[in-house]
């Protein structure tokens, strides 16, 4: 599903604008126009996304109100434990990855965030530590379902919207009060949420001399001088008066000079390349053995052949 265009199937905004009730554009018209001048989703009300989609203003008002109507619930397998997913249903998903495809485009974040940013990846993020010394990475526990609707709605009034425009994007792209796992405009919205912390690893950075990045939930610090003790501690605290808890299972150093591996963003990290770790290496090579050999039911082949594309995908941006 391709998201829709920022004015949908208006050709001009005049003409979106002469399809509101008079009464609304009046009332609207200038933080419109200040929202589309920013090239920002100019959803800003009830009437203007009823308008823009050819919804009825009952059912934008149920989306915005009744969100847990509008998903389909599933639990999906990572590792030993299992992970509830929140599927938007058509209606909603459309609107919302109108949101997140306009607001990827409009946005800018720091250059040390890797994740749900295009013409950027985790193996770029893990290429951006070569020549480290030491890695120290942390993981921020249960990223999406930390950010509070009420965070939304501050990031989105950041934006420029006004308190109600903000509420009504909130809301559509929530669920219980929480950023919606499911939905297409999460990943962008976390990392407008997590603007502030990102202005945080940046001012921490510059001060110690480090390489920083950050995929989604993954954080990464790194040094060619001597680890300081009191980076860890600083780094916390950037997270202290935020919801957000790191996981201090997930807590990683190694250092090259003891002759420890550098793991970063779930790759080897070496001078000039990044490379698969060994056991999943070893598992790339069974799989496509199996795969060769056609000794994979129908059920798993699409699980094996992700991860064989997955390895690929690997290699090929190391030959770029």
């Amino acid at each position: 599903m391709n998201a829709a265009p920022l004015l949908v199937s208006f050709n001009s905004f005049n003409k979106f604008l002469e399809a509101l009730p008079v009464n609304h554009r009046t009332a609207c018209k200038q933080e419109l126009e200040e929202i589309y001048g920013k090239s920002l989703p100019i959803g800003i009300s009830e009437v203007c996304i009823a308008v823009l989609f050819g919804y009825s203003l009952d059912f934008v008002y149920a989306l915005s109100k009744k969100q847990h109507k509008f998903y389909r619930s599933f639990q999906i397998k990572q590792g030993k434990k299992t992970r509830t997913i929140h599927s938007p249903r058509v209606a909603l998903k459309v609107v919302q990855k109108w949101l997140g495809a306009h607001l990827s485009s409009a946005l800018v974040f720091e250059d040390h965030v890797y994740g749900f940013v295009k013409g950027k990846s985790f193996v770029d993020a893990a290429k951006s530590h070569q020549g480290a010394k030491w890695v120290y990475s942390v993981d921020i526990e249960n990223f999406f379902s930390s950010i509070t609707d009420l965070q939304i709605s501050e990031a989105f009034k950041e934006l420029g919207y006004s308190h109600g425009s903000a509420t009504l994007l909130s809301n559509i792209c929530s669920l219980n009060s929480k950023l919606a796992q499911g939905s297409p405009a999460s990943p962008v919205i976390s990392n407008l949420v997590m603007k502030d912390v990102d202005a945080g690893l940046k001012a921490m950075a510059n001060k110690y001399g480090l390489q920083v990045s950050r995929y989604a939930d993954d954080i990464v610090l790194s040094g060619k001088a001597e680890f300081k003790s009191e980076i860890a501690g600083e780094l916390h605290s950037i997270f202290e008066a935020t919801t957000f808890s790191l996981n201090t299972d997930k807590t990683y150093f190694a250092d090259a000079e003891k002759g420890q591996r550098l793991k970063i963003h779930g790759l080897l990290v070496k001078e000039d390349t990044v490379i698969l770790t060994k056991g999943y290496r070893n598992k790339i090579r069974a799989f496509r053995h199996m795969v060769e050999q056609g000794k994979v039911s129908a059920d798993d082949l699409p699980r094996l052949k992700g991860h064989l594309k997955f390895a690929e995908y690997v290699q090929r941006q190391n030959d770029t």
